[in-house]
């Protein structure tokens, strides 16, 4: 009833609502273009009365929120029971993967093979090193093809006498069945520089059964170098002035239980030095030498000489390196097994300083030695209590030799001073003033010590110092140094033989004219201090003896020429102390003579005046020997007066 009336009344202010805008547009119209303003109406609005709305006095009936009784059927398609059925598959198959995995059922995981190893964390370099790795298999299953490799550090070598390089090695263990482990063991010698790192790497490769995949499993084993197996002494000046001859005396020790093989010292120069010499040939490059092989304890010296040349008061540094050297064709090495170093400071020379021996920087004989010590004042102003100290030494020096003219001398410490009390040129040095003080000193007079000396020599060193006057005052000094060698003695000794030697020898004794009767020659080569080089003997035949083409041993090199007639023995090279320490380089040969009538009554020649020559590595200069003709006249105890000289 409510509604309906509300109904009503709205429809009433429709109509009325259409009527009003009836109206309206018509008075719009009337009075759009009218000029009247009063013909225009007023707008008036219409009223509309309020009316209070119906609300209802209670919330009536209370909502129920029981479920309803009528429960729609459930969908139970095709589809929905296959997709439950791979859920419930899926889970399953997720359940019993992680119970295998987690279980330690996985036959193929590489978390279950283990490679132990057991070795030191430290040896010296150049000790035996004993290592011991095992293949564990903690898999439920065996592991098939297993093979070990061993990736070697830079430095490690076989223990056996070859000293061979070792880098990879490959281990063929089989079979390892599950539970179950397989051990190698190996010994291997490491050198390396002292405080390194050496480290091992072992890799493991296996299949398993059923499978064509490769696993593998690696482990990095670091073993630290204790204690260097060679030790390096290097002896230098610590100041030089530029452009002074520099030595550089390098001593090298071995502390190696084994023998090393090779063993090369480097040194790397600084800018401004130029190589003069050594006393051992270089291997490469004026900058490599090869010291040979050194037992434990063995010492070697090597002796570089040059010129430095640089500002005031720089220093520059050598680097000395010593390793093994790695090939043949490398002449060189990749591990350094010791390194040194030798910084030497450049100083201003305000003295024009030279040490001058009379006899030159080699000496053939133990004799003494005059020098001079020269000086000329190169500042513009003048020089005051000048003081000269020259310092002597050597292998070979004997303190007892010296004569110090002007000078004190002190046998304590082999110096000689010279200062303004002793030289009164040394008070006062006027720009430009030159003038000299005079001393000598000698080796050892007793050859037997100093053969026993391998490259032997005599050093001086002098330091001159002063005060400069003037507007400049300051303490100024110079140095100079000189290095006299010691050569070497080269001998050849030539004689003939008749019952001993290694040939059996024909023919009448004493010759016979128009006979033929042979002889054993035999030269025998000697050498006092330093190792020589390029040695070659060499004799002619006279004209009625004749080459027999034997000549023992067999190794040596001897070749006859007929064109000249001339036997030349290349002996190559001969180490110091050969004939004297050691036992002297030999050969012989077997010559034929046939005396003729004119010779009867005399003692013939079975070979020319011999000659030997050769090169002193050390000093650097050539060497010469000879030894006298050979005749008839053998050196075996059979002979007899008379047994030289031909007869009818």
């Amino acid at each position: 009833m409510l509604h309906k009336r509300y109904v009503e009344k709205e429809f009433k202010i429709y109509i009325k609502f259409m009527n009003f805008e009836k109206s309206s547009i018509e008075r719009l119209k009337r009075t759009l273009y009218s000029r009247d303003e009063k013909v225009v109406p007023k707008e008036k609005r219409s009223h509309v009365e309020g009316e209070e709305p119906q609300v209802p006095p209670n919330w009536g009936e209370k909502p129920s929120f029981d479920m309803p009784l009528q429960i729609p059927a459930p969908n139970n398609s095709f589809f929905n029971k296959f997709l439950v059925g791979s859920l419930v598959f899926f889970g399953l198959s997720l359940s019993v993967a992680l119970f295998i995995f987690f279980g330690g059922f996985n036959t193929i995981s590489s978390n279950n093979v283990d490679v132990e190893i057991v070795a030191p964390t430290s040896v010296s370099s150049g000790e035996e090193l004993l290592t011991s790795v095992s293949v564990v298999n903690g898999n439920q299953t065996d592991l098939e093809e297993v093979i070990l490799f061993i990736n070697y550090p830079e430095g490690a070598q076989q223990i056996d006498v070859t000293g061979k390089k070792l880098s990879r090695q490959k281990i063929e263990l089989g079979t390892v069945g599950k539970g179950q482990f397989k051990e190698h063991t190996f010994r291997a010698v490491l050198f390396g520089e002292k405080d390194a790192v050496k480290s091992f790497v072992f890799r493991v490769e296996y299949k398993v059964k059923g499978s064509n995949a490769t696993f593998s499993k690696e482990k990095t084993y670091d073993i630290f170098i204790g204690s260097s197996p060679i030790f390096l002494n290097v002896k230098y000046p610590a100041e030089i002035n530029s452009g002074e001859k520099l030595s550089l005396f390098i001593e090298i020790t071995s502390n190696s239980i084994v023998p090393i093989k090779n063993m090369l010292i480097k040194v790397e120069y600084p800018y401004g030095f130029t190589y003069k010499d050594s006393n051992i040939e270089p291997f490469r490059d004026n900058s490599i030498w090869n010291m040979g092989d050194l037992k434990n304890g063995d010492k070697k010296t090597l002796v570089i000489s040059g010129t430095l040349v640089g500002q005031n008061m720089e220093d520059r540094s050598f680097r000395i390196l010593a390793g093994m050297q790695t090939t043949d064709a490398s002449k060189d090495f990749d591990t350094a097994l010791a390194t040194a170093e030798a910084t030497v400071g450049i100083r201003k020379s305000f003295f024009d300083l030279r040490l001058h021996s009379s006899n030159g920087e080699v000496l053939t004989t133990a004799q003494s030695v005059p020098m001079a010590i020269q000086w000329q004042n190169t500042l513009p102003d003048k020089i005051t209590n000048a003081h000269i100290t020259v310092t002597m030494s050597g292998n070979v020096f004997d303190r007892a030799s010296v004569l110090a003219g002007e000078g004190l001398y002190s046998s304590l410490d082999s110096t000689i001073v010279w200062d303004k009390n002793t030289t009164d040129s040394l008070k006062d040095i006027s720009p430009g003033e030159e003038s000299q003080v005079l001393f000598s000193f000698a080796p050892f007079s007793n050859p037997t010590q100093v053969r026993s000396i391998k490259n032997p020599y005599l050093e001086a060193r002098v330091v001159m110092t002063g005060e400069r006057s003037g507007t400049e005052t300051a303490t100024i000094s110079s140095s100079a140094n000189i290095t006299i060698k010691i050569s070497s003695a080269l001998s050849i000794i030539s004689q003939s033989h008749r019952d001993s030697g290694p040939f059996g020898n024909t023919g009448p004794i004493p010759p016979r004219a128009d006979k033929e009767s042979t002889y054993t020659v035999t030269w025998v080569l000697s050498n006092t201090v330093n190792d020589l080089k390029a040695v070659i003997v060499s004799a002619t035949l006279p004209p009625s003896v004749v080459w027999k083409e034997e000549h023992s041993p067999a190794g040596e090199k001897i070749i006859y020429n007929p064109d000249t007639r001339v036997i030349s023995w290349n002996a190559g090279n001969v180490s110091s102390g050969v004939g004297f320490a050691y036992a002297p380089r030999m050969v012989s040969f077997k010559v034929g003579i046939t005396p003729n009538i004119t010779e009867v009554g005399v003692v013939p020649k079975l070979l020319s005046e011999t000659s030997a020559i050769a090169t002193d590595t050390y000093a650097e200069i050539p060497l010469t020997a000879s030894a006298q003709p050979v005749t008839t006249h053998y050196s075996d105890t059979s002979f007899r007066s008379g047994n030289d000289i031909v007869v009818k």
